[in-house]
């Protein structure tokens, strides 16, 4: 049987197609799994977020966004996968404010500053004096 010079070329350029796909999709995937660098080995999620919601360190914790269309400050979701944490209703949920002095609370059934999403930690932070303040802040889900 003889192969043709343009066969061999096409399964040479699918052969080398594939292997070029197979090399970004693994580049992809690292530079996601990298986000998840919160050492913390007893928490099924955690999170260190800065005071305008980027997130510093992960683990478990899909994304971090500002909560309310109010513009208030101080309102922060915090988004948990139902692969880490089933029911976040009955976990054990704590928050502390990083570098502040102020209030935390950390609320871990729906709410409507974060869209009643029942899979999101609905965060409010505010100053030593009550007043809504954007704050960076640690939470963690035991």
């Amino acid at each position: 049987m003889r192969t043709s010079t343009s066969r061999i070329s096409r399964v040479l350029a699918l052969a080398l197609g594939g292997a070029l796909s197979l090399g970004l999709l693994t580049a992809t995937a690292t530079a996601t799994a990298a986000t998840d660098d919160l050492d913390a080995p007893y928490a099924r999620a955690a999170a260190k977020v800065a005071a305008n919601a980027t997130v510093e360190h992960s683990k478990n914790v899909t994304s971090v966004t500002r909560g309310g269309s109010s513009g208030r400050k101080g309102i922060y979701c915090v988004k948990v996968p139902t692969t880490a944490v089933s029911n976040l209703g009955a976990a054990a949920i704590l928050a502390t404010l990083s570098d502040y002095r102020g209030e935390i609370t950390a609320i871990g059934k729906a709410h409507a500053y974060c869209g009643n999403d029942a899979h999101t930690i609905t965060v409010v932070t505010s100053d030593d004096a009550g007043k809504d303040a954007d704050r960076p802040f640690t939470v963690a889900v035991l």
